[in-house]
């Protein structure tokens, strides 16, 4: 009987520890807020998914002084017919002309093709140096667990991201240099997804809708006027309940909330 007493004694003890840790609780589940954004990479598997996908959220970062930064992973190198293997391919191209349609800086194309057979690691493994290089606050991409995604580029892209993101603060990777820790690790403070069926963020891209489409029309050789009409039909979708005329949604996660911690990820309007 004394255990027993002893014992409810305890677990009162823990829930009042608990009620009384609860603002802090809280605050340890908001999604980051794209206000603390001062440098952003933007990770795409194909080079039109950052423009399809967030090119209203790219053109509001940089039209508030944002650092914004655009990886291409995949591309039609291996796959157009009118590509002769020297310069830019015809998607590379159209990426570059978005990215300058919207302010951003070309971190490079990791020269992988379209569905490629390399792992995932190996891809991780690309995009962790570009990381590094870069060191952005934020890291965007894909969102690999989007309940109807059957795309392997997308699932497989995204999943290196992720890993690549947590590659990079690690200094045993990819190994010791001259012996000792590396010096060039970066910690990522957030990671934020798009195509997402689970946001937490939504962002309001009214002033911006029309920008987003200029530069996803720089793909030209991607765009359809159903696939326009489609995306704008989305982001007034994705405005529903809020005050925005058009949005796009986002899933955002903290440094802390990428390991282990199974903290659900409150909702914000940005």
């Amino acid at each position: 009987m004394a255990n027993r007493k002893k014992s409810g004694g305890i677990t009162r003890l823990r829930r009042a520890v608990i009620r009384a840790a609860s603002p802090m609780a809280q605050k340890l589940m908001e999604p980051p807020k794209l206000e603390s954004v001062k440098r952003a990479l933007f990770i795409q598997p194909h080079p039109d998914d950052n423009q399809i996908g967030a090119g209203g959220t790219i053109a509001m970062l940089v039209d508030r002084g944002v650092e914004v930064w655009e990886l291409t992973v995949l591309d039609d190198r291996f796959t157009s017919l009118t590509y002769s293997g020297e310069g830019l391919s015809p998607r590379q191209r159209e990426a570059l002309a978005a990215q300058a349609c919207l302010g951003m800086k070309n971190a490079g194309f990791l020269g992988f093709g379209d569905r490629t057979k390399a792992p995932m690691r190996e891809i991780a493994d690309a995009i962790t140096p570009v990381i590094r290089g870069i060191r952005p606050d934020a890291v965007f991409t894909v969102d690999p667990n989007l309940e109807n995604e059957c795309h392997e580029d997308h699932v497989k892209v995204a999943r290196a991201v992720q890993t690549a993101v947590m590659d990079a603060q690690f200094a045993f990777l990819p190994e010791y240099a001259d012996g000792k820790p590396r010096e060039d690790i970066w910690r990522v403070g957030t990671l934020g997804f798009y195509y997402t069926d689970k946001p937490n963020t939504v962002v309001d891209i009214s002033d911006y809708e029309e920008k987003k489409f200029e530069a996803m029309r720089c793909h030209a050789s991607q765009m359809s006027p159903g696939l326009q009409t489609g995306i704008r039909l989305l982001s007034q979708q994705l405005a529903m309940g809020t005050a925005y005329g058009c949005a796009e949604a986002l899933r955002m996660i903290s440094a802390l909330q990428m390991h282990c911690f199974h903290l659900p990820v409150g909702y914000f309007e940005a």
